[in-house]
């Protein structure tokens, strides 16, 4: 019989959405003092099991591993910190890759009571990968957030066009709009689908929702938000360098065809986060055009 997996305490998992500054809180988390973030920021464990996505391919963690080393022998003055990654990443190298496999990588977190990944893709596994995740951490708390689905679609958009050397200006409007309108694009876009899986599965005071616009509005602000809400004790002086943008995406202008499309694709989605949420940044209602009567009962 195999035994089972040590329960994973004290668990915060981001879940996305893509493109909505995952990896800047993420950086700023990783310099608490009372906080473990896992060396390779997304884990993507559960899209795995459930045959979504290849990030945990032996080629691809192998790859991880090698510019682990590159950076261990190079950036001298992180050698402590980087030294200190040594064990995990062998954790991390390990089969097979199962429950017991994705706990052991928060077991390395030393003084730090706290730990976390930050995984977009958990957007996609649905009510049943949640409830997977919740067998493993039954006290998880999971933030995710929701960024304006026009801009949110045309970050991934140029994102992807910068990973696969493309030149977004030269692309046709009907080809751009024929990948936003693709099965990974819609289904990363899809808020209400993901705020009724997780209201299916978790308690709500283990979930925190949360708008891109909000926070990038007032960071500081933000992270005592996400730290109150994690349980970590929260000091402005923790986080330099908050207003510092992360990962950014090829720079390129929305084409109006493409605007529209999106527009009109999105107006639906803005009026069901009003009513589910209670309410969306006014640059949603500018750009979405959210009805009276949506604002009106999501108020």
């Amino acid at each position: 019989m195999t035994a089972e997996p040590p329960t994973i305490d004290r668990l915060f998992v981001c879940i996305g959405a893509q493109k909505a500054g995952t990896t800047w809180l993420a950086r700023m988390l990783a310099g608490h003092p009372d906080f473990f973030l896992t060396p390779v920021k997304e884990i993507h464990y559960f899209d795995h099991v459930r045959g979504i996505t290849a990030h945990l391919s032996d080629r691809k963690r192998r790859s991880r591993y090698r510019k682990y080393h590159q950076r261990l022998w190079t950036q001298w003055r992180r050698w402590a910190e980087l030294r200190a990654q040594w064990d995990w990443y062998r954790d991390y190298l390990s089969d097979p890759i199962d429950d017991a496999w994705y706990a052991d990588l928060f077991r390395r977190r030393g003084a730090c009571r706290f730990a976390g990944e930050a995984t977009p893709e958990y957007a996609l596994i649905g009510a049943e990968g949640f409830g997977h995740l919740k067998r493993l951490a039954p006290e998880v708390r999971i933030l995710y957030i929701m960024r304006n689905p026009v801009d949110r679609a045309w970050s991934q958009a140029l994102h992807y066009c910068r990973s696969h050397r493309l030149d977004v200006a030269a692309e046709p409007a009907e080809r751009l709009i024929a990948l936003l309108d693709s099965e990974p694009f819609e289904a990363l876009g899809d808020y209400g689908a993901v705020l009724r899986d997780l209201e299916a599965v978790f308690a709500p005071e283990q979930t925190l929702l949360a708008f891109y616009e909000d926070m990038h509005a007032d960071r500081q602000a933000a992270l005592e938000r996400v730290c109150r809400f994690i349980g970590l004790d929260f000091d402005r002086s923790t986080f330099q360098g908050a207003e510092r943008r992360y990962n950014p995406s090829q720079e390129g202008e929305m084409p109006d065809e493409v605007r529209d499309h999106l527009r009109r694709k999105y107006a639906g989605l803005a009026e069901d986060i009003g009513r589910r949420v209670g309410r969306v940044p006014e640059s949603w209602t500018q750009e979405l055009r959210v009805t009276d009567e949506a604002k009106e009962a999501s108020g």
